[in-house]
This record gives structure tokens, C-alpha cells and sequence, in this order.
């Protein structure tokens, strides 16, 4: 391979850092200043411009904070994201105790301002800064309530009692335990925000903090219930903010636990919440064994994708799927979670639907019943489907069982789905992640049964970009042996055509959250739903486009079959752009300059088979290897793993049947070990 690819010089990416603090920025500076670009340093010295001079004055009343807001705002237009930064942060910091202090009739002006820091906050976590917390309105509103109502009250703040003048009697069974009643439903409810943290200026990681409040003052007073913040804003559904409201026996044992004086039966009030409550390493089903997912047969009545997940999805949300911290150890964002169950074992019994925990729980038969959080419980006919689905052997219809539950739904719709309906969704979604990218503007539309263009190129810039990516797809299928006739995709292809560099580096940020490399003009994403390409189009040069999405065009087409690698789809769709353009081309020369560099710096191919390499290295890896085979006997065998994929057979099938197991052609041909 080394006969065709040429050595370079190293190149390096500088990549801006978030804001840090005087030292880290500093230390990281003088650590690489010999590689930094001038460039580089420049922007490195924009950002921590604010670290280096003297923190901002916290405002103190409401025209400091709408002063500090706009100032904050045109340091961002300023592209001075650092000074911007530390004002929003200063104001943050502050909000609380100045909406406190400040007149009630204030407050709408106040909830404007409280907007204005959520959208400064978001738009400058794009750019890397990051914030100290900031409670929801609704909490904040709940707070200015109590304090003004509280004002007649003592305010002073409860001291720890000591262990033992306040332990109560173990034997009266009517004393509520602060160790195992009131700690651990505290644990699992808010421990996220508020035992792990501290959210709103409040945080009770254990008892000694719980009692001295928050920065606005104590957030219940012993033995008075009703004066107490923390009660209120549960009894309310104020919080948890998630939805997931408080079980009422457990509400009903905070209660009485303030009511009999919130005294501490511990050995140590400074000791941990989760330690307190047996919650520091929870405990999960003792079961190593791998997870025997049984595929579905075809002969069942229920589908787990279209009838089980569904239910799931739409009715554990936040709880069991989705969430941070999931409510007793049981996740199921795929299928092998739902199957492992959690900290009380199996969820559920193949064969057994009566028997299943789950079904169980969905009853109420066995505790709580689920769903919890005030949510609805399921009908008898969602019950029903569920039990069957478990005696059916609870099998599974999806296509990886690590897949999120989500995409194995669009999936099983999609596979039913006409042509054109899943472009009429593709298309729906499209223009609504567009106002992610650019929430201000109306795109500039084209659309053919094949493509969908969305950007800001103007209307006449995207009907020809249309025509520029129909020629390129009908050199594609005529390379790829497709009927002309027939669609490239089934359900066509998202372009997001942006009119700069810059514009197209937005998209990365806002819909992709990510940065995109600096040499990318252009680049792919397959999902489902969100199967599209985004490009930099250039108006004063059609072959450009059109050779530039042959390039994108031929990895998306290879990456939507079943099982495909990112590395082999971006190789392939490199691999077209060099056949096209030749080798001395200026988009393709970096590419093979770059590859010994990569190759040298890839000690075994497990970051390349686990998909853990960068986006660039590993699309470089895979055009190197791809056109080894192209300049050697190997092509015919190349060009047959494509035939196989159109087809229908899986990648690894397809691979091995044409050039032998996915991973000793890598080691072979990379020379690296496993």
C-alpha cells in the first residue's frame, strides 16, 4: 500500500476550549505552544480573555442584570464568547437572591429576564462554556411565594440536632426513620439535581445540609409542616421538575417526619445521603449471564416493535427509558436492558405472562403501580397486549437488540412505509431541524421524488443543486447497476445545502451538536428518520457539487445496508470522489498524504472495529484500504461485496463471502493486531 500513498507532514487541528480557568488556560497554552497556529492562539487568546482579567460584579437588581444581559449579547455578537460567558455566569449566580429581595410586582419582568438567560446559556454552551444551574421558573416563583409569606416566621436556621439527643425510639413503629423512610425515596427522586449537586442554590447531599436550606434560607422548619418550602413544592408537583411525581406515601412520611421534629436517626449527620440510605452503590440483579434474546418467528400475534415498544416508550419515558438515573435500576433504552431488568431482578418471564414482574407492576399487584409519577396506568387491552407478547416467549423483531427502542419503532414503520412516505416524513423532519440550524429564516426548497434540498442558497441555487444531484445519482446507479427508475434510497435523501463554510459549521454545532473537522466541506448522517447529506455548495462550479456529492451519495447508499461499518462507507465514498476526479485532485491529495500518518498512529484495529477513532482518521483509514483494492487484484472482489449488499446480504456476509472475515483482511492489510 505504502507503493501509492505518499508521506506528509503532520498536520494539526486546533480546536477551541471551553472556558477554563486562569491556570488550566494558561498550562494548556504554554503545554502547546510549539504546535499552535497563530491563528489558533489568537482564538485561544479571545477565549480566555475573560479568565484573565478580573471576574465580572454580580448585578444586584434588576437593571444591573438587563444591563449585563446586553452587554452579555454583544460580547457574543463580538464573537468574545469567553467575557460573554463569565457575565451570563455572574448573573446566573446572582438570579435567585436578587428575585428574593426584589418587589413581588416585579416578577413578570424577572420571568422575561430568567427566559433571556436560558437562550444566553444554551447558545453559549454550543460554544463550550458551561454554567452553574438554574432553577425553573416555577420553582422560583414557589420560593418568592413562601418568603413572602414567611415573613412573620423565624427565620433562623434549624442546627443539626446531635445523633444522640435526637434518635427516636426504634420500637415505636408510628416514629417515621429518616435513615429508611424519608432518605432513600429522597435519593432516588432528587438525587440528580440536588444530593449529587447542587441545583436552584440547594443541595442536601446529606442531613447537616438538608436542614441548613438553600442560599434563600432553610427549606423546612421541624415540627411545622405547612411552613415548610420543601413540602410545598413536592405536595405542588413543583418538583421533581421531570414530572415524576413524589409516591403519596412517601409524601405522606416526609410529612409526618417534620411533624414528629426531622430528627436524624443516623450515626453521622454529615454522612452521605446515599450511604445513609444503602444507595451509594445500588445494588444490581446478581446475573453475569449473557442475555438469551430469542428473534421472533414470524408466528406471533404481538410485535414487540410495533406493539410493545410503542407502549413503552410513550409510558416510561423519563423513568425507565431515557433517564439519567434510572427508578430501581431498571433501564430499557433497548431491548437486552428491558430483558436484564433491575435491582429486583427479571422484568419479565418468557412464557410466563402472569408471573412477570412487569405485568405484575402494570396491574398493581405488586407495590407500586407502574407507570408511576401521577401518570395514567395502562388500559386492559395495553395490559393485555404485553402479557401476550411475554407468553409468546416475549421474542424479539428488531434488528440489533442494542438498538434505542425509538429506532427500532421507525424502523418497523419505515420497513412497511411506501417510497413515498418515508420521504414525506424525511421531508417533515427536515424542515423542522432546519429551524435548529437557523430558526430565523425560511429555507430555500427543491424537491423531486429522489431529493429534498433545504438551505439558504436561494431558490434558484437549490433547484439547480437538484438538477447537480440527480446527475450524480444517475453516474451512481449506472456504476452500481440500479435501474434507472428506481429510487437511489428508499425514501429519498435530505440535502442541507449551506452557502459558506461557516453556515455549514453552524449546522454541525446547532444539529449536530458537535464540531465538524475543518477540512469537511460536506458529510452524511443515516438514521431512520434522518437519513440526509450536508454540503458547502459552490454557485460558480456545477462539476464541484456534482463530483462532491458523488462522494456523499455513494457512502450514504453503502451505509444503508444492513450491518455496513463507517469506515467501509466512507472509504467507498472517497474511493468514488478519487475515481472521478483523479488522484491529483486538491480534495483528494490530503487523503493520501494523511493515511501513513493514521496508520502510524493506529496501534491495533479495535479502535477501528469498535468505531472509536475520529470521524476524519477513520473515514481516512477506510479510503486507504478501499483503494488498495482498487489498484490491485482485488477489485473484482470489491465490486462484489458492493453487488452482494445491493442484493439484500448483510455487510459481514457479504465481506466474507468476496475477501474472508471482516477482521483478519483488517490485520492483514493494516498489519496491526487485534
Amino acid at each position: 500500500m505504502a507503493r501509492f500513498l505518499r508521506p506528509s507532514i503532520p498536520s494539526v487541528t486546533f480546536r477551541r476550549p471551553p472556558a477554563q480557568s486562569t491556570n488550566r488556560v494558561i498550562t494548556s497554552l504554554r503545554s502547546g505552544f510549539s504546535r499552535i497556529s497563530l491563528a489558533g492562539l489568537a482564538v485561544a487568546i479571545l477565549w480566555c480573555g475573560a479568565s484573565l482579567a478580573e471576574d465580572p460584579t454580580p448585578p444586584k437588581n434588576i437593571d444591573d442584570a438587563k444591563e449585563q444581559l446586553k452587554k452579555a449579547g454583544q460580547l457574543f455578537k463580538d464573537k468574545k464568547f469567553g467575557e460573554s460567558s463569565a457575565l451570563v455566569e455572574a448573573c446566573t449566580r446572582a438570579f435567585v437572591p436578587m428575585v428574593l429581595d426584589s418587589d413581588k410586582k416585579n416578577l413578570p419582568e424577572w420571568e422575561r429576564i430568567h427566559k433571556q438567560l436560558l437562550k444566553a446559556s444554551e447558545a453559549l454552551s454550543i460554544e463550550g462554556a458551561e454554567f452553574s444551574p438554574l432553577p425553573e421558573w416555577s420553582e422560583i416563583a414557589t420560593m418568592v411565594r413562601n418568603a413572602k409569606s414567611d415573613k412573620g416566621k423565624p427565620q433562623t436556621t434549624p442546627s443539626a440536632p446531635t445523633p444522640s439527643a435526637s434518635t427516636p425510639p426504634k420500637s415505636d413503629p408510628n416514629v417515621v426513620s429518616f435513615a429508611k423512610d424519608v432518605a432513600p425515596w429522597i435519593v432516588a427522586s432528587c438525587g440528580r439535581c440536588h444530593v449529587d449537586k447542587e441545583s436552584g442554590g440547594f443541595q442536601m447531599a446529606n442531613y447537616e445540609q438538608l436542614m441548613k436550606g438553600s442560599k434563600a434560607g432553610a427549606v423546612l422548619f421541624a415540627g411545622d409542616p405547612d411552613g415548610s418550602q420543601l413540602l410545598s413544592v413536592i405536595e405542588t408537583g413543583t418538583m421533581p421538575p421531570n414530572g415524576s411525581k413524589v409516591a403519596p406515601e412517601n409524601l405522606a412520611k416526609l410529612k409526618q417526619w417534620i411533624q414528629q421534629g426531622a430528627k436524624f436517626d443516623g450515626e453521622d449527620p454529615k454522612a452521605s445521603l446515599k450511604t445513609l440510605a444503602g444507595n451509594g452503590n445500588p445494588t444490581m440483579p446478581a446475573n453475569d449471564k449473557p442475555v438469551d434474546v430469542k428473534q421472533s418467528t414470524g408466528k406471533e400475534t404481538v410485535s414487540f416493535a410495533n406493539d410493545i415498544a410503542p407502549i413503552l416508550v410513550a409510558n416510561c419515558n423519563g423513568c425507565h427509558y431515557g433517564g439519567t438515573r434510572p427508578s430501581g435500576g431498571f433501564a430499557f433504552n433497548n431491548f437486552t436492558g428491558l430483558l436484564k431488568g433491575g435491582t429486583s431482578g427479571p422484568a419479565l418471564d418468557p412464557g410466563k405472562g402472569d408471573d412477570s414482574l412487569i405485568v405484575k407492576k402494570l396491574l398493581g399487584t405488586a407495590g407500586q403501580r407502574m407507570p408511576a409519577g401521577g401518570r395514567p396506568a395502562l388500559n386492559d387491552e395495553q395490559i393485555k397486549l404485553v402479557k401476550t407478547w411475554i407468553d409468546e416467549g416475549a421474542t424479539y423483531d428488531g434488528d440489533s437488540r442494542e438498538s434505542q427502542l425509538e429506532s427500532v419503532i421507525a424502523k418497523s414503520w419505515a420497513a412497511k412505509a411506501s417510497h413515498s412516505e418515508l420521504m414525506a416524513k424525511r421531508m417533515e423532519r427536515a424542515k423542522s431541524r432546519w429551524q435548529r440550524v437557523a430558526p430565523k429564516s425560511t429555507p430555500d426548497e427543491a424537491s423531486d421524488d429522489e431529493f429534498h434540498i433545504v438551505g439558504n442558497i436561494g431558490e434558484g441555487g437549490a433547484k439547480q443543486l437538484l438538477a447537480q444531484a440527480n446527475n450524480a445519482a444517475k453516474n451512481l446507479k449506472k456504476q452500481l447497476k440500479i435501474s434507472p427508475k428506481d429510487p437511489l434510497i428508499k425514501g429519498g435523501i435530505t440535502i442541507y445545502a449551506l452557502k459558506s463554510r461557516y453556515d455549514y459549521s453552524e449546522l454541525g454545532n446547532m444539529l449536530e451538536k458537535r464540531s465538524l473537522p475543518p477540512e469537511w466541506s460536506g458529510h452524511w448522517r443515516k438514521d431512520v428518520l434522518d437519513l440526509y447529506i450536508a454540503m458547502v455548495y459552490d454557485k460558480s462550479d456545477s462539476k464541484l457539487n456534482e463530483t462532491s456529492l458523488l462522494q456523499q451519495l455513494t457512502s450514504v447508499w453503502v451505509a444503508s445496508h444492513e450491518g455496513v461499518p463507517k469506515w467501509f462507507a466512507d472509504g467507498a465514498g472517497r474511493n468514488a470522489m478519487a475515481n472521478a476526479v483523479g488522484q491529483n485532485d486538491a480534495r483528494v491529495q490530503p487523503w493520501f498524504r494523511r493515511f501513513p500518518e493514521v496508520l502510524q498512529d493506529l496501534k491495533t484495529i479495535k479502535p477501528l472495529t469498535d468505531g472509536k477513532m475520529n470521524d476524519e482518521d477513520e473515514a481516512i483509514i477506510g479510503f486507504g484500504l478501499i483503494r488498495n483494492m482498487q489498484v490491485s487484484e482485488m477489485k473484482k472482489q470489491y465490486d462484489l461485496v458492493l453487488k452482494n449488499l445491493a442484493s439484500g446480504t448483510k455487510f459481514d456476509d457479504a465481506f466474507t463471502k468476496s475477501l474472508g472475515p471482516v477482521d483478519v483482511f483488517l490485520t492483514r492489510s493494516l498489519g496491526k493486531g487485534k
